[in-house]
């Protein structure tokens, strides 16, 4: 219940201070395990996934996010779990395998931590070793606007001037089979970090 209210709160004031168009809503599953791979260039990023998204998102976060006692608690009760990127996550990652082995949603930003400047940066392997391991589809996801409206180094979002677009992708299935081989989890990994791509140019 919490996570719908906070949701819905989100949802009004994002609406209420910029323009949200959502193109490829189709292409979200109504159930089943799903890993959501986006672009990730603002704090602002997982809130208009969640807020366009009617699946509930259990997002991997940054393990600094969870230092604060009052932020730590709603990042709980928001179904997001700290990572330590320092290092390889064993606990992280069994809470990722938990997650979609009960047909739940998992938010992953790949690139392990937001752009600077908008584009995206190389792509983690991990995603892909989680999506082979699982045998869940991968929804890329490519976000536009949010970098202008609150990037890096803004104390405060710029707010009504800028529009916020987010793009769904059709699903990427990737073979179970390939859990060992090195090669094709790089080749998929490259399959990914362009669709995404494509998903975050703008004529604009």
């Amino acid at each position: 219940m919490f996570y719908y209210v906070v949701r819905a709160i989100c949802w009004f004031i994002c609406n209420l201070f910029w323009k949200i168009d959502v193109v490829g809503m189709e292409n979200v599953p109504k159930e089943g395990g799903l890993i959501l791979a986006s672009n990730h260039v603002s704090y602002l990023d997982p809130i208009v996934l969640a807020i366009t998204m009617k699946r509930k998102i259990c997002f991997i976060t940054k393990k600094e996010a969870f230092n604060n006692i009052f932020g730590s608690i709603i990042l709980k009760n928001l179904n997001a779990f700290p990572i330590d990127r320092g290092k390889t996550d064993i606990r992280s990652l069994k809470k990722s395998l938990n997650i979609l082995q009960e047909k739940k949603v998992l938010g992953i930003f790949p690139e392990g931590t937001r752009s600077k400047n908008g584009e995206l940066q190389e792509l983690k392997l991990g995603i892909i070793k989680i999506a082979i391991k699982t045998g869940v589809p991968i929804l890329p996801v490519g976000i536009i606007g949010t970098h202008k409206i609150y990037s890096q180094g803004k104390i405060f979002p710029t707010l009504f001037k800028y529009k916020i677009t987010v793009r769904y992708s059709p699903l990427k299935y990737f073979d179970k089979g390939k859990i060992g081989d090195k090669i094709y989890q790089k080749e998929a990994l490259n399959i990914l970090s362009q669709k995404i791509k494509e998903l975050t140019y703008s004529h604009t």
